[in-house]
């Protein structure tokens, strides 16, 4: 689950300095509802995923990650500054 397992890996390899690649399409969430709030699986997964390329991982499909790997690289990542100033100019635009 991209909301226990993944989440809680890819943040554990990054302190111990491994990059992590995460398949969008292989992974998957749960409903959630607590005294917190609730979120559906597909906004957790979302939500998630986002959050994870922003900082611990490298998110992509598993095409796209086929195509990184017989081409030798990586997937794309992002980091936390550009997909917040990113995150800022989606959430002003009419």
């Amino acid at each position: 689950m991209t909301n226990n397992c993944i989440l809680g890996s890819a943040v554990e390899a990054e302190g111990l300095g491994f990059t992590t690649e995460v398949l969008s399409d292989a992974t998957g969430a749960i409903n959630i509802a607590n005294d917190a709030g609730f979120a559906d699986a597909r906004t957790v997964h979302t939500t998630l995923l986002a959050l994870l390329n922003s900082n611990w991982a490298s998110v992509g499909t598993t095409e796209a990650w086929a195509a990184a790997l017989t081409a030798g690289q990586a997937l794309p990542g992002s980091d936390l500054g550009t997909s917040a100033a990113t995150g800022t100019a989606r959430a002003n635009k009419p």
